[in-house]
């Protein structure tokens, strides 16, 4: 049987739409991150410290800039369906994404707040 990690690279190489309670079976056996394993430069983010990330970056003739719009945010360790892991924290949003290992080199995500309303927005980030 494939571990957490292999069923959840399944589930970013499908095409289409996955069911959210796919997802959920497999996020939920995901191990945990440390904050200092998401430092550094991911796709769509960079986590300069734990205290200062640019939550959305773009790519702008060639570069990548924070977006902005969606202003700075921090990492924290955070209970969350019964499992202490990270999750990053936007400073001017009420909105958290927290994370689960898949590896050193991918971590799955779940983003919710009360911009999303009762939604959940499924997530991976790549190095």
């Amino acid at each position: 049987m494939p571990s957490p990690a292999e069923q959840f690279i399944a589930l970013t190489q499908t095409q289409g739409r996955v069911d959210p309670t796919s997802i959920d079976a497999v996020y939920n056996k995901l191990g945990t991150v440390k904050p200092g394993l998401m430092l550094g430069e991911w796709g769509g983010k960079n986590f300069t410290s734990v205290e200062q990330v640019d939550p959305v970056i773009i790519d702008k003739n060639g570069q990548r800039v924070s977006w902005g719009k969606w202003g700075h945010a921090t990492l924290r360790e955070v209970l969350y369906r019964d499992v202490v892991s990270t999750a990053m924290i936007y400073d001017d949003r009420p909105v958290f994404d927290y994370f689960r290992y898949v590896n050193d080199d991918m971590v799955a995500g779940i983003m919710e707040g009360k911009e999303l309303g009762e939604s959940l927005f499924y997530f991976y980030l790549k190095r």
